[in-house]
């Protein structure tokens, strides 16, 4: 058993092994000599001064918050260098949710984000995405100016810091910065996926549980999230507003299967916590679609509230999946706070980042704590269903062993007693009893294993003629029954005389005293008990062996 506990470590130990080595190779910040190829170009942040005519004096630090007049926009302002062309052509920030329009030299050439919120489904549709504006040559000495307006009081005049650079330069600066969190949704999504797979396997099967739709369910809101929130859509599909509203939705919704799983926890003491905080967040959730549909308030302005509520819940339940494990000593979810542990190491290192102000993508650690959260969740699953399956695997064998002679085959007494039980009169039932003869005279003249031979062999010749037709059961030591249903009287007769016949070619290297005596009886709507039939299948038995003895063998329906 310790063995096998040190086993199980071993695998969990390789799982966080391993998502660390995914997380390294995504992340490692490879020197220039590494990556020749990716970085010939270099991505340099604009150095120059940023004017307001709302403001006396310019800005060059960024990002930086601008003054906006009465309606939210902001327009800033520099001079084109002669000096930019030795860094690029081209010019790039982001725009958090956002309407840009920019001049060069009093002439618009670039109108950005901005859908009028009464063509939306859901009103003002927040959207944040990359600006790039290409320089042409000739644009030394010209005026930039930007303007930037927006619904939202707090992204009001705000400009995040400028990158120059060739467009290429810049699209792999964009993919270094923030492809861990667009590979890391991707995997989610496809990890997901394969949940939902399991989920319809079990289906099939028709297996009871819904952890793996629950896990599918989770891992596909999660990656729809991330993927949002990548900084990556922009590049495969220009649905922006849209794909922003989905991800407001997926983060209301992922808690929801997060909490059901943990409500399906082994013996956890707090699935009515869980199980409330669920409805809780359908019902806020439903208040937020009301809200804005009806233009009152948007996902967006509501979103402190939402991360507050989503931040207790994040707090909450780990303490008390941790205090249940701990304080109660449920051990069966130790699964849980492994998988727990592990994000939380994830989540501290990303903190611990972010405090001593290291220049890099702020969520990285997290998104990667959270595909480890759930690949540790869905491994221990799986180990989980698999180990159920096995044991369901098990018990239904050792049923069916449970009900069959070893020796013969046949099924056993406690099989037809079972299915005793369940007999209801009225039915077109036939039974069928066999006694082999002479059985004590072979023990004693040739052993007891000339003795078994002889019981195996009726018992083969018994399955051979009736098996397909119903069922055959060893009812004592050389005593057997067949149990069939609607068989015509002729047709059973017929039976009869090649199971006898069986019976003698299987046993004649044996003995010339083996033998087979039977009797058969149909079940009547007369019949108030299965006893009735079987006592007079056990007349005609007897009747059957009297003849035989007389030299007269045959059977008749009493």
């Amino acid at each position: 058993m310790s063995g096998m506990k040190k086993r199980k470590f071993h695998i969990e130990v390789w799982i966080f092994l391993l998502v660390i080595c995914c997380f390294v190779l995504l992340s490692w910040n490879r020197s220039p000599r590494e990556t020749s190829f990716m970085d010939e170009e270099e991505v340099y942040e604009l150095d120059t001064v940023w004017y307001s005519d709302r403001q006396e004096e310019g800005i060059s630090s960024l990002p930086a918050s601008f003054a906006c007049d009465e309606n939210g926009t902001a327009t800033v302002y520099t001079t084109v260098s002669d000096n930019w062309a030795e860094y690029g052509n081209t010019l790039c920030f982001r725009a958090s949710q956002e309407k840009v329009r920019i001049w060069l030299d009093g002439n618009l050439v670039l109108e950005q984000g901005g859908v009028d919120s009464d063509t939306r489904m859901f009103g003002k549709s927040p959207s944040s995405s990359w600006v790039m504006l290409r320089l042409d040559p000739g644009s030394e000495g010209k005026e930039l100016r930007i303007e930037l307006s927006s619904p939202y009081e707090e992204y009001q005049g705000l400009l995040n810091q400028v990158y120059i650079g060739t467009k290429t330069a810049l699209l792999f600066f964009i993919l270094r910065t923030y492809g861990v969190g667009f590979a890391t949704a991707l995997l989610l999504l496809v990890i997901s996926v394969v949940m939902l797979l399991f989920h319809v396997l079990y289906l099939v099967r028709k297996v009871p549980g819904n952890q793996f739709f629950l896990l599918g369910l989770f891992g596909m809101l999660t990656g729809i999230w991330m993927l949002g929130e990548s900084y990556m859509l922009q590049f495969f599909t220009d649905k922006l507003m849209w794909w922003y509203n989905v991800t407001f939705l997926s983060l209301h919704l992922l808690p929801l299967p997060l909490l059901r799983l943990v409500e399906n926890l082994p013996d956890f003491t707090y699935r009515k916590v869980c199980q409330y905080s669920r409805f809780f967040q359908m019902g806020y959730l439903c208040v937020l679609i009301v809200l804005q549909t009806t233009g009152i308030r948007d996902f967006m302005q509501m979103l402190n509230l939402s991360l507050v509520m989503l931040l207790l819940l994040c707090v909450g339940i780990p303490i008390l999946i941790y205090w249940d494990y701990l304080h109660n000593k449920n051990k069966k979810i130790s699964s849980m706070v492994i998988a727990l542990t592990v994000l939380c190491v994830f989540a501290c290192v990303e903190l611990a980042y972010d405090l001593v102000n290291i220049r890099r993508q702020v969520g990285s650690f997290l998104q990667v704590g959270v595909l480890a959260f759930y690949i540790l969740v869905c491994y221990f699953t799986i180990r989980r269903a698999i180990n159920l399956y096995v044991q369901g695997m098990e018990s239904a064998y050792y049923k069916k062993l449970s009900y069959l002679d070893q020796m013969t085959g046949c099924r056993n007494r406690r099989a037809f007693m079972e299915r005793e039980n369940a007999w209801a009169p009225g039915q077109e039932d036939v039974f069928l009893m066999a006694d082999l003869n002479d059985l004590k005279q072979v023990n004693d003249l040739l052993g007891h294993h000339t003795g078994d031979i002889y019981i195996c062999n009726c018992a083969d010749a018994l399955m051979e003629v009736f098996g397909d037709k119903g069922t055959c059961y060893r009812m004592g030591g050389d005593e057997f029954l067949f149990w069939g249903n609607a068989i015509p009287a002729g047709r059973l007769t017929d039976l009869e005389a090649e199971f006898r016949s069986r019976v003698m070619e299987k046993c004649r290297e044996i003995s010339p005293l083996c033998s087979i005596s039977m009797g058969h009886a149909f079940a009547t709507a007369k019949d108030r008990s299965l006893a009735e039939v079987l006592k007079r299948a056990d007349e005609n038995m007897y009747a059957d062996k009297r003849s035989m003895k007389k030299g007269t063998p045959g059977d008749k329906e009493s």
